[in-house]
């Protein structure tokens, strides 16, 4: 049996990319396109309440915060669950996540190349294993029309190395303690290009950089795909990125 997936989005880059990617998946199944404008186009629904309610579906969201935060109060009375790529999410985003995340499986990411898990993992241990002379920057570099900066995935970056160094004080790692301890970002919005991300750390006598460079919008497809797969088998919660690609249930779940 296919996994029905609903696209959210009728016009936007990556809805196009996610919803030809989960036409071409042969255990996936494109249902519908779930429209974000006022008035939607005929081949869109304008409301997950439309949706068929026999077989709930994965909902996969990379639209604008507004749109999202939409889709998350209409999540509470519809089975169903997320994939949320949304950029830019506040506070009041972050509170509708936590809320469905107690009803539905919610998988949510700053970043969904699976490549930039180990350029995180690389940055966190860099942080643990070096010592206070070490300081460390990150560059954010996105396409002119991007809206947030610094960009969801320069903040998750700076927070790797944050978390380290406070672990290995033995700091708390939330709060003015620990926000001492993040790098500082320098984000331009400059030319066409998707992404790059520069992680730049130095000590007496050293340098090391870390670059992540994105030129095409398909390298986030195989995390949206397998986040998918993970989000229509997975009990209600928050699940990151790194859970997904871990396979990381809750516990309790467990044998």
């Amino acid at each position: 049996m296919t996994t029905p997936v609903v696209v959210c989005g009728r016009s936007g880059r990556m809805a196009g990319l996610i919803a030809d990617a989960v036409s071409r998946e042969p255990d996936l199944h494109l249902t519908a396109r779930l429209s974000t404008r006022p008035q939607p186009a005929a081949d869109a629904l304008a409301a997950l309440a439309d949706l068929d309610r026999d077989r709930p579906p994965v909902v996969v969201d990379f639209t604008a915060r507004e749109a999202t935060a939409a889709l998350l109060v209409q999540a509470r009375t519809v089975p169903c669950s997320l994939v949320i790529g949304t950029s830019g999410l506040g506070e009041s985003e972050t509170a509708l996540l936590e809320e469905a995340g107690r009803h539905r499986a919610i998988v949510t990411a700053a970043n969904f190349s699976v490549a930039l898990l180990a350029v995180a993992g690389f940055v966190r241990d860099l942080s643990g294993r070096t010592d206070d002379s070490w300081d460390a920057g990150v560059l954010d570099i996105h396409f002119t029309g991007k809206r947030d900066r610094p960009s969801a995935t320069a903040r998750l970056l700076a927070a790797q190395w944050r978390t380290a160094r406070t672990r290995r004080r033995g700091r708390p790692e939330t709060g003015e303690e620990g926000a001492e301890e993040a790098p500082d970002i320098a984000a331009f919005r400059i030319g066409n290009a998707v992404s790059e991300h520069r992680i730049l750390a130095a000590g007496p006598g050293e340098h090391v950089e870390v670059v992540h460079r994105v030129a095409d919008r398909t390298a986030f497809l195989p995390g949206i795909l397998q986040s998918v797969r993970f989000a229509a088998g997975a009990p209600p919660g928050l699940y990151s990125l790194e859970d997904v690609a871990c396979e990381r249930l809750p516990a309790a779940l467990g044998p």
